[in-house]
Parts: C-alpha cells; structure tokens; sequence
C-alpha cells in the first residue's frame, strides 16, 4: 500500500509539473488554507515527493510548499 500511495504523490506532481512550468509565478498558502491565497511566488524547481511523504514545489524565496496549498496561477 505504501508503494500505491507514493505513485499517488509522484502522479500528483507530474500533473502539476505537466501544468506549470519552471519560472511561472503561483498563488499559495503558507498556513492554513482559508480564503484567497495569502502570497505569490515563483516556481523555482519542479514539483517532486520531499521526504516520501508530501508533494511539493520549490518556490523562490518561500521554499517548499505542499501542492495541497497551491491555489493557481498568479
């Protein structure tokens, strides 16, 4: 089951990558997702699984954030 759930993720983050490129600026939350999204960004690095555990994007000056708190194009 754990072998499904990592492909899950790696799905989850070709998806992203398929749909936002390196140097496209994103709208994300860094806290609690609650209203619009609170900062935006630039796409620094491809989505990838951190750790096994949680799909993320690298963003300049922001680090990693899950894609659970991407909220779209900026």
């Amino acid at each position: 089951m754990k072998q499904r759930h990592l492909k899950s993720m790696q799905k989850q983050c070709a998806d992203f990558n398929a749909r936002y490129a390196v140097g496209q600026s994103i709208k994300f939350w860094t806290g609690p997702r609650e209203g619009n999204p609170t900062h935006e960004g630039v796409i620094r690095f491809p989505a990838d699984v951190m750790g096994g555990h949680t799909p993320v994007v690298w963003v300049a000056g922001a680090g990693s954030i899950a894609l659970s708190h991407v909220g779209g194009p900026a």
